[in-house]
């Protein structure tokens, strides 16, 4: 008996299908002389039962994301006061994790004076994090997802010359080698809109630290070309935080053939998982920065 991956068709976008994935099962002969490998039967049926457990285990969390989408989808009564006191609060909080390094892994080296910080922010984990100290503020609890999932969360979508302090510039672009896994949407970074011209407040490069930078617009030489969309968030003001992306439910698993088979260790599928909400997000240190 062989198990493997059915691969899933292209989302439609006007789906609301929140299937989290699937297996075929195909059957094969086996000759009546053929050694019966008792171990290998045994070690097949542990593995089903750990694929099944981990099935269950991410149905589970399926349903408790879209209970918690459901208790985040009710605007609540907010006088512009109030929201625009939570606006400032949120850019104060910000600025308090200036100086926080981008992700240990670039800092293993001792004499980096990152090496086992206490705290590790890269671009979403910095929107992720504030939104998540002033939770009580907001009224909702932000999902534990990347800048893709922050995105479909807010769909007011403005100009420049509209933006305010505390709105978020999400940067969309491919990456430049074609072999490499896409983010979902190719929404690749994140920034907190300053204003006092076009300042923000990111987590950029990935051996540096968060910091407010002069412009939202940069280069990488990992994707391009850039399209930046202005958003407000006015939605979360409102404390509503919720994806409005129609057929595309989160939590989303990226299309990874490890994670996808059932002979996948328990602890390697929840390392996996956890690799989904911290997957990288903004390009290398520049050499000019280094």
């Amino acid at each position: 008996m062989a198990l493997r991956e059915v691969q899933q068709p292209a989302m439609d976008t006007n789906a609301t299908s929140s299937d989290c994935g699937a297996l075929e099962v195909t059957g094969r002969a086996i000759s009546p002389d053929a050694p019966v490998d008792d171990g290998g039967e045994q070690n097949l049926q542990d593995a089903f039962k750990a694929f099944l457990k981990r099935k269950k285990m991410n149905y589970k969390r399926c349903q408790a994301v879209a209970k918690q989408d459901a208790e985040n989808a009710a605007p609540q009564e907010r006088t512009p006061e109030y929201k625009e006191a939570l606006r400032k609060k949120f850019v104060e909080r910000a600025l308090g994790y200036q100086g926080v390094p981008y992700h240990p892994r670039y800092h293993t080296d001792p004499a980096s004076p990152h090496h086992k910080a206490p705290l590790y922010l890269d671009c979403c984990g910095l929107v992720r994090r504030v939104a998540r100290d002033l939770e009580k503020d907001f009224g909702f609890v932000i999902g534990r997802y990347n800048q893709s999932y922050q995105f479909d969360t807010l769909p007011i979508r403005i100009s420049k010359e509209e933006m305010k302090p505390g709105d978020l510039v999400f940067l969309e672009a491919p990456y430049y080698d074609a072999q490499k896994k896409p983010q979902t949407h190719n929404m690749q970074h994140v920034e907190i809109w300053l204003g006092d011209g076009d300042k923000t407040l990111g987590a950029r490069w990935s051996k540096g630290v968060v910091e407010i930078h002069d412009s939202y617009d940069f280069v990488s030489k990992k994707y391009g070309p850039n399209k930046y969309y202005f958003c407000s968030i006015e939605t979360w003001l409102d404390g509503v935080c919720k994806s409005h992306r129609r057929g595309f439910p989160w939590p989303h698993n990226p299309k990874k053939l490890a994670k996808g088979s059932i002979f996948l260790a328990e602890s390697d599928g929840e390392q996996a998982d956890q690799e989904e909400a911290d997957e990288e997000c903004s390009p290398e240190q520049p050499a000019s920065a280094e």
